[in-house]
């Protein structure tokens, strides 16, 4: 941005001192400014921009953007959270189907821990009714 706000001025034919003058601030400040000492502040963007007759994104980019390429940004935009919603709706209902699915296999596992317990159990009383053959 520095260096867009020097070639800017200088493409209108202000010195320093006359764009610091024209927004009210010293040309200090401006050279400040251009060679990256300090940091713009939001306020006195637009009274750059505004003072010059130019647009603050062209200011900040250094160029005249294409309003075309506003739009199309736009569009970009609402194509992105289109997609962006569709993915996690697609995210969301894989997310509640693997939940169900692990329900149901929780549900499994303690139903054949049951039915092991149960044999276990079979199994005891007849280890208990049959003598063992060695004895």
């Amino acid at each position: 941005m520095r260096e867009n706000l020097s070639r800017a001025r200088e493409k209108f034919g202000f010195t320093q001192k006359e764009l610091g003058e024209g927004i009210g601030i010293n040309r200090v400040s401006i050279s400040a400014l251009e060679t990256g000492k300090t940091r713009i502040l939001n306020e006195n963007l637009g009274k750059i921009a505004g003072f010059l007759g130019i647009s603050i994104e062209e200011l900040l980019l250094g160029y005249k953007p294409d309003p075309d390429s506003a739009g199309q940004l736009e569009q970009e935009r609402a194509d992105y959270g289109l997609k962006k919603a569709s993915i996690t709706a697609e995210y969301e209902e894989k997310l509640e189907a693997a939940s169900r699915e692990k329900a149901a296999l929780l549900a499994l596992v303690d139903s054949l821990k049951e039915t092991i317990r149960n044999q276990e159990e079979i199994i005891s009383m007849l280890r208990r009714r049959i003598p063992e053959e060695n004895d």
